[in-house]
């Protein structure tokens, strides 16, 4: 059987046609319609929608007749054309809702955060945006390509230093890619947005032929790194601005009533998609797809998915992301394996940040009980608060206005006043670092200083 980066490539569909040339034929295919069921054999054991490639190794009732189950079971699971959207070749992309609305329904449970009702504002508003943009803007950088550690890249974006090599700067670009994103929410979109994307993505970052914010004027053929193998090839760069037209059409289409109506959801995953497929820069690609994706979250009322970083777990499994492309591609332009996966991602991206908004609620109660026994404590706010518990932890540790400025989204001159307050009370060292600069440093004896146990 032939193989796309190890992907099993669906039967022809002109196997059924074969069925009707005779009796025992269509008695086959009577049999097989009667016995393919799509939310039997449609999913794996974690509802996740099957490809060929999956089917494989299920359904051991079809063995020797696999091939013909999979088209039977790819009619009865009643594709239609999604929207207007075509390939290069003038086909359309399908889709099915079947399965999708259990993941669709948790997604917008998850996303309102009323399970969070034990948290404050304080732990859903203060200071995680920052946290978490910090988070998709490194984890995007590095799912294409970007050599560095996280926790040098997290210095580098709280203390705002220029970045010292490419991988660095591509972290920085995402990081303003993510913010322009929401910046731009409101605008529709255009060739001319989708441009801008680009080159805020690849700017002073620039990899083979690319041009920052340039369409591809040259084939491009996606490779497996490893094996130089053939993953995608791109359609022609004469067409892309025919297909880009295109997705700017659906993305400013309203879908939401009666039969048109397209979940937003389904929406920023399929434009997601639809960047990556058509891959219209030398370079940037995913980056920009993935900012698009915010884009239109944001764009659709969803302001919480500001919290949320897809591209770590992305990065977790590479080769599944990239599968979920494959899936597609493979399977008659079936954008559901696409959206399914993406559907996954999101809804774990929720679980995750359930947890980690729940391990901070915990770590500043805990700060809290602790300073309040502190003589100082009805002297401090909830920011101070927050400076000190990550003090108490790591002793020696340089705060910066900077840094304080990102945490929680004030001003310069508000940064600074919360850090000269700790510094007065003397719970913190304030020393020149550089010209008007100053640094905070948290003292070894900070407990002592605030006379906690």
């Amino acid at each position: 059987m032939a193989k796309i980066q190890g992907v099993e490539i669906p039967p022809k569909e002109s196997l059924l046609e074969q069925l009707w040339q005779d009796n025992e034929g269509r008695e086959i295919f009577v049999d097989l319609m009667n016995s393919v069921d799509t939310n039997n054999h449609g999913f794996d054991s974690k509802g996740n929608y099957l490809h060929w490639d999956g089917f494989l190794t299920r359904s051991r009732e079809f063995k020797g007749r696999k091939e013909l189950a999979y088209l039977v079971l790819k009619m009865k699971r009643s594709l239609k054309p999604h929207d207007h959207l075509l390939d290069e070749n003038d086909q359309p992309f399908f889709y099915t809702e079947n399965g999708l609305m259990a993941k669709l329904y948790k997604v917008d449970t998850l996303i309102t955060f009323e399970h969070l009702q034990g948290a404050t504002s304080y732990d859903k508003n203060l200071h995680l945006v920052q946290n978490v943009i910090m988070e998709e803007a490194i984890s995007s950088a590095q799912l294409e390509g970007a050599a560095t550690t996280r926790k040098v890249a997290k210095e580098m974006l709280e203390t705002g230093r220029e970045p010292r090599n490419m991988s660095e700067q591509m972290i920085v670009n995402n990081w303003n890619l993510i913010q322009y994103a929401e910046d731009s929410k409101d605008e529709s979109l255009s060739l001319g947005l989708i441009l801008r994307f680009n080159k805020i993505a690849t700017e002073y970052a620039l990899e083979n032929e690319h041009t920052a914010g340039e369409l591809r004027n040259a084939p491009v053929f996606v490779k497996n790194n490893m094996t130089n193998e053939v993953i995608h090839e791109a359609p022609d760069a004469g067409q892309l601005e025919t297909l880009l037209n295109r997705v700017c059409e659906y993305a400013n289409a309203e879908h939401k009533t009666g039969g048109e109506f397209i979940h937003p959801v389904v929406k920023a995953c399929v434009l997601h998609f639809m960047i990556g497929y058509i891959h219209p820069f030398f370079d940037g690609n995913g980056r920009t797809a993935r900012a698009l994706f915010y884009w239109y979250m944001l764009k659709s009322g969803y302001q919480n998915f500001r919290y949320i970083s897809i591209s770590a777990l992305l990065k977790d499994a590479p080769a599944k992301y990239m599968k979920s492309y494959l899936y597609t591609e493979t399977d008659s332009n079936d954008l559901t394996h696409f959206i399914d996966y993406q559907l996954s991602i999101i809804i774990r991206a929720l679980e995750r940040f359930t947890e980690y908004v729940k391990t901070k609620a915990r770590e500043l109660q805990s700060a809290i009980e602790t300073l309040k026994t502190s003589p100082v404590y009805n002297k401090l706010s909830l920011q101070h608060i927050t400076i000190l518990e990550k003090a108490l932890k790591h002793a020696g540790r340089t705060f910066t206005v900077k840094e304080i400025e990102s945490d929680f989204n004030v001003s310069s001159t508000a940064a600074r006043k919360y850090l000269d307050t700790l510094a007065n009370m003397e719970l913190l060292i304030k020393f020149r670092l550089k010209g008007r600069s100053y640094g905070y440093i948290a003292p070894a004896d900070l407990r002592e200083r605030l006379c906690v146990d």
